[in-house]
């Protein structure tokens, strides 16, 4: 125990002493622990020591942790001022590249370099030209495409002043569709039926035959309601007419949707047209039913078929034949029209 204490005595004396004081104060502690034990001459001297030995050791300790703390907010302060010289670093570069892209310099030792950013600079340009021409480009269709969504619009509003109402069977892209199957798929399939068979002359007259017959029909059932209620085309509420009349189209077309067979034999009759197969007879009622819910549409959708009044681009050849290869074209069917716009195109043949 008194080894190591004096050990420590020595490792303080090189750390708090000058080294002339700590010569004489480690002869001093060599006489003291060399000498015979004196309890009497050195006995206060040791206790002393010995009772500040643990004070000195405390303090030392505190020193140490202070010392270290030093280091640690040392090595801090160094991290943060790299940190800030790096960010210095990189705001001076950008600024400098900044400055270099807006006053374009060329040193005159770096020709080479000073070339390549120029065809950089180029590229971006053209790329930037390029974005701004399809950007351009696409406006312009982006306008077309508009204008021609408003034209659609204002002949959809010309053609449907109410908007129809899916839920009834007979509206009209409803109607317009049986009258496509009618023109497509039930013509084709007489013309190809052996016992059937028709001409285009044939089939366009029975056609014509037919659709006057329908619009007789109606105007006199018509004309019938209106007698029978007492309306005057001279009365001041017109309006109130109007509804009448959509009302009155409206019951008709219900009552020939249902596909009653004494309107459409009755028609038939009047047309002076005389089926052969039941094949024939099937499509001629076909003919006057569709053709009977189209004339009851509001408006109503009527047939055309004058043909020297009909412009060309309303016309399409059953041979799918250029208009300049024509020869004396005359109607099979004709061209349909709700009021001024047309929404069917007329299908004409070769009279020769």
């Amino acid at each position: 125990m008194g080894l190591s204490f004096r050990g420590y005595l020595f490792r303080v004396c090189d750390f708090f002493f000058p080294f002339i004081l700590r010569i004489q104060f480690s002869f001093f502690l060599r006489q003291i622990f060399d000498s015979p034990q004196q309890p009497s001459a050195y006995g206060d001297k040791i206790s002393r020591l010995e009772a500040s030995h643990q004070d000195l050791e405390k303090r030392l300790a505190q020193v140490e942790r202070e010392i270290s703390n030093k280091r640690a907010w040392s090595d801090t302060v160094d991290t943060r001022l790299q940190s800030l010289e790096s960010c210095c670093w990189q705001y001076a570069a950008s600024n400098q590249y900044k400055m270099q892209e807006t006053s374009n310099p060329d040193p005159p030792d770096q020709e080479g370099h000073g070339s390549d950013q120029e065809g950089f600079h180029e590229g971006v340009t053209q790329k930037k030209l390029q974005k701004k021409e399809e950007y351009k480009k696409l406006k312009e269709k982006i306008k077309e495409l508009e204008a021609r969504n408003k034209e659609l619009l204002s002949k959809a509003m010309g053609m449907h002043k109410h908007s129809e109402n899916m839920n009834d069977p007979s509206h009209l892209s409803a109607v317009l569709q049986m009258y496509e199957m009618l023109r497509l798929r039930d013509w084709e399939r007489l013309r190809s039926s052996t016992d059937s068979y028709l001409t285009y002359k044939t089939g366009s007259s029975i056609i014509k035959k037919l659709f006057d017959a329908c619009e007789k029909d109606l105007e006199q059932r018509t004309n019938n309601v209106i007698e029978v209620l007492e309306i005057s085309p001279s009365n001041d509420a017109m309006i109130n007419s109007k509804q009448i009349m959509q009302q009155i189209r409206n019951l008709f077309r219900y009552s020939y949707y249902q596909n009653h067979s004494d309107f459409y034999s009755k028609i038939v009759m009047q047309a002076g047209v005389d089926a052969k197969t039941a094949f024939q007879e099937q499509f001629i009622l076909n003919c006057c039913k569709i053709y009977c819910l189209l004339l009851l549409q509001d408006p109503p959708v009527t047939a055309v078929w004058n043909l020297q009044e009909s412009p060309r681009q309303y016309l399409e050849h059953v041979d799918k034949k250029g208009w300049e290869h024509w020869r004396k074209p005359a109607f099979l069917w004709p061209i349909m029209k709700c009021g001024d716009q047309v929404i069917v195109k007329g299908v004409v043949w070769d009279e020769k």
